[in-house]
């Protein structure tokens, strides 16, 4: 906790002006009510003790964050191919085309890791192209795929949904995509099957003692929390007509766009993410060059996975990263984005309405070296290659075909924090500033070399906003999310930095949402979980989780829905009063929201409203405001009226 004090100290004094990083105090114990403590045990890379091991398949190939193919290498790997999947041709021919794989998945020797992910994916496209009928999707899975030797015993449809994709300007449509998700086979509800690590050397020996994971012990593999998938699913189409509608219809031709037909993919994922016992490590001994991470299922004893790793010795890695003098440094584990704020020019202390807010990205690691130049980020190019000291962009065609969408790097600005609440109406505008402030810190299509230029294109460290004329007074605050894979050490990270707007006096956040330390603790705080947010700065979720439109309001639907489905959630389900604090701030239900736990409350009563390819808000998108103005759910604990 020292180390977390000092460092909180030395984050503050990066903000100019210093408004200091201790403006939301709260003095809640671990476990009480209300918003709690600002840190449980955060994870801090090196100072953590060990290391968080990510380990991912694709297609039998291991892959990387960046979307490098991992190739084998002279370590004994039974059965792992020589040719694996191109993402760089993916928007093309989707995992189909198969190359000479180049990436390495490299450890640090004599470092301490624990698995917090693992993954194993098998996809095929445009092999079932029948929307009326998933049976031939569902035979490739139980008798082709790489889980075929499972037992499938209880497989059943969970969910049929369709979701607004928003196009890349420049590259891709706006379209939507039909989701047919499986679940509930045996493999998938067993409760005491467990995965074996074994470090092996470039002759195959074991080097270190076998390791035991439970699946018990990962917090989150669900379908409802976008982990373990068992899918059918059309992309690129245009949405159905009316309620039953299974045609799939394509995205009309645009002169000057590539076309874009209908895709078809059927997966089969499992996704463990999330240790819950971070104290059941290994080492790497004192390896150097080709190895194997060997991990064994206890559900598929004979068949296990192998991933061709690269180890190296703290000597072997390049002083790429640097110090505040601009002198080379080698990298460390660890990530810490920062913002550097100019001071207003009014000599105030505190932005009006109408100025220019500068801001200036500083991303470090743990140790807190600079992971690129002062003044650049680096290139899409670099981020793919594995050049950028492990920073990671969107990269399209990963987030496309391995679907893990927590990979957007960015600023968004917003507040001021005590307007910061759902509106009630959702043809009103927000109370608050929100999306109008938001800069990704690279252009998504930087990533593929399809735009001329954009590719090996450097990105800018300064950000200019210019704040609304009519920006209200208070607090406001910069987040700056930012992710990394280095050394086998898959990290995200969000921190909140604050600014004054038209007034000296701070302001705080509703208080109308909280409670998520009953859980969310020690290892399992949000700190630790998605984005790598505080706990106290959660109402900082709904900048861009909460606005009504169909693209954020499913992501609405979904916090809502990874709770109610997940057989963790230890109270009951239609106990609100546990996570809001406010009886206003439960009665703005929307109806994609509801239907997270009542999907046909109302039948195909307001089908249509949910295919406005703007994602446009409807009255009927709240319930409350709409028709349940006098009467509130009757079925659900709401907080108590007392001192409204």
């Amino acid at each position: 906790m020292k180390r977390s004090i000092l460092f909180q100290a030395a984050l503050c004094a990066l903000l100019v002006p210093a408004l200091g990083c201790d403006l939301i105090k709260v003095t809640d114990s671990e476990g009480t009510g209300g918003r709690g403590a600002k840190v449980f045990d955060p994870y801090q890379a090196t100072a953590s003790g060990a290391i968080r091991l990510s380990l991912q398949q694709f297609n039998g190939c291991g892959i990387l964050p960046t979307g490098q193919m991992v190739a084998k290498n002279s370590a004994p790997a039974p059965g792992y191919p020589d040719l694996c999947p191109s993402f760089k041709s993916v928007l093309e021919e989707p995992t189909t085309t198969l190359v000479p794989p180049t990436g390495k998945l490299e450890l640090l020797a004599n470092t301490t890791y624990f698995l917090n992910q693992f993954t194993i994916t098998d996809t095929v496209v445009n092999e079932h192209t029948n929307p009326a009928d998933q049976s031939e999707a569902i035979r490739w899975m139980r008798t082709e795929s790489r889980f075929r030797k499972l037992d499938w015993e209880g497989l059943g449809q969970v969910s049929d949904d369709w979701k607004f994709v928003p196009g890349v300007p420049g590259a891709t449509h706006d379209s939507w995509a039909r989701q047919v998700l499986f679940d509930n086979a045996k493999w998938r509800t067993a409760k005491d099957d467990f995965f074996t690590i074994e470090v092996l050397d470039d002759t195959g020996a074991r080097r270190v003692d076998p390791v035991i994971y439970n699946r018990s012990e990962f917090l989150a593999d669900s379908w409802s929390a976008g982990h373990s998938r068992i899918m059918w699913r059309v992309e690129k189409a245009l949405p159905p007509r009316a309620p039953g509608d299974t045609e799939v219809r394509a995205i009309p031709q645009v002169p000057g766009w590539p076309p874009e037909p209908p895709l078809f993919r059927t997966m089969v994922r499992l996704d463990l993410i999330g240790s819950t016992n971070p104290f059941k490590t290994f080492k790497i001994p004192d390896l150097r060059g080709d190895g194997v991470i060997r991990v064994t299922w206890s559900q598929l004893p004979d068949d296990p996975f192998f991933f061709p790793v690269t180890f190296k010795t703290p000597a072997d890695v390049e002083a790429t990263c640097s110090d505040d003098q601009g002198n080379p440094k080698q990298c460390s584990f660890g990530l810490d984005p920062r913002l550097q704020l100019a001071a207003p020019i009014n000599g105030s202390g505190y932005y009006q309405p109408g100025e220019t807010v500068d801001m200036f990205v500083d991303v470090r690691d743990g140790e807190g070296n600079r992971l690129h130049p002062k003044d650049t980020l680096p290139s899409g190019s670099d981020v793919v290659t594995g050049n950028a000291n492990g920073l990671l962009y969107a990269h399209i065609p990963f987030l496309d075909t391995v679907m893990e969408y927590d990979m957007v790097p960015a600023v968004q600005v917003a507040g001021p924090l005590q307007d910061m609440k759902v509106r009630s109406d959702p043809n009103a505008p927000a109370a608050y500033l929100g999306p109008q402030i938001f800069y990704a810190l690279a252009d998504e299509p930087a990533t593929v070399s399809l735009v001329t230029g954009m590719h090996t294109a450097k990105w800018p460290t300064r950000i200019s906003r210019k704040l609304p004329a009519d920006a209200k007074p208070g607090t406001y605050v910069a987040l700056i999310k930012t992710n990394r894979y280095f050394m086998g050490e898959r990290t995200s990270k969000l921190n909140p930095f604050f600014f004054q707007v038209g007034t000296p006096e701070r302001t705080s956040y509703p208080g109308d949402v909280g409670n998520c330390q009953i859980c969310h603790r020690g290892v399992l705080s949000l700190d630790n979980l998605r984005h790598g947010l505080s706990v106290d700065h959660v109402e900082s979720c709904k900048v861009c989780h909460m606005f009504n439109n169909d693209l954020y309001n499913r992501s609405q639907e979904f916090i809502h829905k990874i709770h109610m489905t997940s057989s963790r959630y230890p109270v009951a389900k239609n106990d609100c009063a546990i996570c809001h604090l406010t009886r206003e701030s439960t009665l703005r239900p929307s109806i994609t929201l509801c239907a997270s736990c009542h999907p046909s409350s109302h039948g195909d009563e307001y089908f249509n409203m949910t295919f406005t390819t703007s994602g446009a808000a409807s009255r009927f998108g709240n319930c409350a405001e709409s028709c349940h103005v006098n009467t509130v759910p009757q079925s659900h604990i709401l907080p108590s009226t007392e001192g409204l």
